[in-house]
């Protein structure tokens, strides 16, 4: 089963326009926030998962990973914005937090035995992916720049597939 497409399967342009509010910024910001613990993620699939369908898309998700984070480092700096957000934890409350994925849970997965492995890692890979959905979501509803609406378009579109993917994966 080949992968769902990714976000960054299209390559985002590598310059961003300069018009944007605070909402475009904490987007990009929580997005390399929320790449970072899946980058962990998807490498301990790459290596542990017994299944090659599940080693192959955690492979060309943490391939997209890459570039997006790439692409998205490089817009923030740009801007001359921060890559981490400087707003106090509880400021992102209303909208889900920070990431709920940490080293605590990557590394109780990579304690699974080989014969559960793949399923965890499939069931918590979904988990995360809903937190992207509801980041895409809040740029789309109140983000200004077109380029990184048009980020939060594809990133709510392609995760939505891939977390479809991972359920049939899961279901076997």
């Amino acid at each position: 089963m080949a992968p769902a497409a990714t976000s960054a399967a299209v390559a985002l342009p590598a310059t961003v326009d300069g018009a944007r509010n605070a909402t475009d910024v904490m987007f990009l910001q929580m997005v390399l926030a929320h790449h970072e613990p899946a980058a962990a993620l998807l490498e301990l699939g790459q290596s542990k998962a017994t299944r090659a369908d599940v080693r192959g898309l955690a492979g060309d998700l943490a391939t997209a990973l890459a570039a997006e984070t790439r692409t998205i480092t490089g817009w923030l700096e740009a801007w001359g914005e921060p890559l981490v957000s400087t707003a106090h934890a509880d400021a992102h409350a209303a909208h889900g937090g920070l990431p709920a994925l940490g080293d605590k849970e990557i590394a109780e997965l990579g304690r699974t035995g080989s014969a559960e492995f793949d399923t965890a890692f499939l069931n918590m890979l979904i988990g995360h992916q809903h937190g992207a959905v509801e980041l895409a979501r809040m740029e789309a509803t109140s983000g200004q720049n077109p380029q990184v609406k048009e980020l939060a378009k594809r990133t709510d579109e392609t995760t939505r597939a891939q977390i479809q993917q991972l359920l049939r994966m899961v279901a076997g």
